[in-house]
């Protein structure tokens, strides 16, 4: 009985004795962690809290490439205005709006070259003349001037106008609506080679030009006219009655006539 009490003594003194050689190695190690300063130098890995180190906080190590402005922020790489919106390339109003080559009115707009090249192609095979400035006065409603080269043979050749009804200045199309025809027209011009009295060798009616009535001065049979006519084009007519086109007839054709009736002299007709 004794024996055994011994047994049950020693075995419980023994089981003490290793409980308190394992409290006391774990109480060492504890003591070694807490004695750990976390020295930033050799310990990276168990001691580091992240809160002394001060790689943590060190704009130039560990946040550059996060904060940087340089890089993340740069207006030079991202908003550079001379690459984005650069207006010498993007809205260069020479290239895009450039208005001497898409709205050149010399080039697109100009009738004169038109209406040139239309005249030139219809007056071709017809006479050209020249007619200078017509300053003889002679009745308001008709208007006498000469021109080159004759036509005829010693006769003068004569162009006439005629301005019937109400004078006003403005611009007329011959050879279409009233003026097509001698009988009613209201701007009529007429060519008489080897003119000679109230008769000619040839006469010549119009068929195209564009009349302009520039100013009108005085009343009545008093009237006067300053005015041109641009690509002029006749036909040959059978007389001067009713001016009929005669079949495969000639023509006389002037590039431009112009008359100008109203003078400074107070005692001419219309210039008072």
């Amino acid at each position: 009985m004794k024996s055994s009490n011994f047994i049950g003594k020693f075995i419980l003194v023994f089981l003490l004795a290793i409980a308190f050689f394992v409290v006391s190695c774990g109480s060492s190690d504890e003591k070694d962690t807490m004695t750990d300063t976390g020295d930033t130098v050799s310990d990276e890995d168990s001691s580091d809290t992240g809160i002394t180190d001060n790689d943590y906080d060190d704009s130039s190590s560990d946040s550059d490439a996060d904060t940087e402005s340089t890089d993340d922020t740069d207006t030079v790489d991202n908003s550079d205005t001379t690459d984005n919106t650069d207006t010498a390339d993007n809205t260069d109003t020479a290239d895009n709006t450039d208005t001497a080559d898409n709205t050149d009115t010399t080039d697109d707009a100009d009738t004169s070259d038109e209406s040139d090249s239309d005249f030139e192609k219809a007056a071709e095979g017809c006479t050209m003349i020249e007619v200078p400035t017509i300053t003889m006065s002679g009745y308001p409603d008709e208007i006498n001037g000469y021109f080159s080269p004759a036509m005829g043979g010693n006769a003068i050749d004569i162009i006439k106008i005629f301005l019937m009804g109400d004078l006003k200045e403005g611009t007329y199309e011959l050879g279409t609506g009233v003026n097509d025809n001698y009988t009613q027209c209201q701007q009529c011009v007429m060519v008489w080679v080897d003119a000679e009295l109230a008769a000619a060798k040839e006469y010549y009616f119009q068929t195209a030009g564009t009349l302009k009535i520039t100013k009108v001065a005085g009343e009545g049979d008093a009237q006067r006219t300053n005015g041109n006519i641009k690509n002029l084009i006749l036909k040959q007519a059978e007389d001067n009655s009713n001016y009929i086109f005669i079949p495969d007839g000639k023509c006389v054709a002037a590039k431009f006539v112009e008359w100008e009736t109203i003078t400074d002299d107070p005692s001419t007709p219309g210039n008072d």
